[in-house]
């Protein structure tokens, strides 16, 4: 780990020192955009004894993004990357900030921001709708197992936008991306850290090859993920990941599978896949996700979570989506017991 501390702290120098060198024309300004999201669900779901869930309810997520960029003279661009909360119910103000510095010799990223797998895989399944950064499904349907929804196929279910460096190669070889992130904690704890106490060293690494053809493309991710353990060991949280997509003629066919080992030796296997067509401003899809969680090490009975979606939107314009999405989704608990739901949620997407 120190080996790899070294040598990203000798990237980032290297990356500092070259900037050193040159100037801008002029100093970086920073534009201002921005998302809003605004669902409506119902929902029809199994209640425990004592419960009376809500059959319908609303969602809404909403950030402001502050970005520029300026090109040094010798060719290097300089990044700078502002994403702030804009909800009082998150507990950060600050989603992510960031630093890029881009040049041949590829690109250095310092600072908060999910490791480079979210970056290589984008989304495991096509979706028409529901992209992978916007999973709300699990908030519409109550939780009985402890089977990961939301980003389970990148390696944020273990680290999001926290403190790292990410190294991406440069494109020598077309259709060929490859990186690897660094992060000190798994947490948005910073500076000097107790790793008796909390997670750390956590690695991404992450690689992708896409080969575009005539009206359409193949593109195959994958990638690995290792972090420490808060007493101080090794055997911490670990995954493996794999995506495959073929697109052509309007029409997009996607599957992702994830091995996930985390600390507490919970084992956790899941799948999904995919097709979705699109024609004009209209989109329609249709996946499949299945997973699966030890709820104690080796257990033999495991938790299971099996979801069905159909997703349709229509672009109005630049930057506005309206979708609807229907799902059945069938939970099994760590006793066996089955929970069914199926539900309904429709929106409005702005990106501003």
């Amino acid at each position: 780990m120190r080996s790899l501390f070294l040598t990203t702290s000798g990237l980032m120098t290297a990356a500092l020192a070259f900037a050193a060198t040159a100037q801008a024309e002029e100093p970086i300004k920073l534009g201002v955009g921005g998302k809003l999201r605004q669902y409506f669900f119902i929902t029809d779901q199994n209640n425990q004894p004592g419960q009376h869930l809500n059959e319908s309810g609303m969602l809404t997520d909403a950030e402001i993004y502050f970005d520029g960029k300026t090109v040094l003279d010798n060719g290097l661009t300089v990044r700078a990357v502002i994403e702030i909360e804009a909800e009082a119910r998150n507990d950060r103000n600050a989603d992510e900030l960031y630093i890029d510095f881009i040049s041949g010799f590829g690109k250095l990223r310092v600072g908060e921001k999910e490791g480079i797998n979210a970056t290589i895989v984008e989304d495991p399944a096509p979706q028409a709708f529901l992209t992978t950064e916007e999973e709300v499904l699990g908030d519409a349907m109550r939780a009985r197992t402890g089977v990961t929804v939301k980003d389970a196929f990148t390696f944020k279910r273990y680290v999001g936008d926290v403190l790292g460096i990410t190294y991406e190669t440069p494109a020598v070889i077309p259709g060929v991306a490859f990186g690897f992130t660094y992060h000190p904690s798994t947490s948005d704890a910073e500076g000097t850290l107790d790793n008796a106490t909390s997670s750390h060293d956590a690695i991404d690494v992450s690689g992708r090859y896409e080969y575009k053809f005539t009206g359409g493309k193949f593109r195959v991710a994958t990638g690995y993920f290792h972090s420490s353990s808060r007493f101080g060991g090794t055997d911490g949280n670990e995954a493996w990941s794999t995506t495959v997509e073929v697109a052509y003629a309007g029409w997009d066919f996607a599957g992702s599978y994830i091995a996930s080992n985390p600390a507490n030796s919970r084992d956790e296997r899941a799948w999904t896949a995919g097709a979705m067509y699109s024609i004009g401003p209209y989109k329609i899809s249709a996946h499949q996700f299945h997973g699966t969680r030890e709820p104690t090490p080796n257990a033999v009975r495991k938790e299971v979570v099996d979801r069905t979606t159909v997703q349709g939107s229509y672009k109005l314009g630049p930057g506005i989506v309206i979708g609807l999405t229907g799902f059945y989704v069938d939970q099994s608990d760590a006793a066996g017991v089955s929970y069914d739901g199926v539900g309904m949620l429709g929106g409005a997407k702005l990106a501003f």
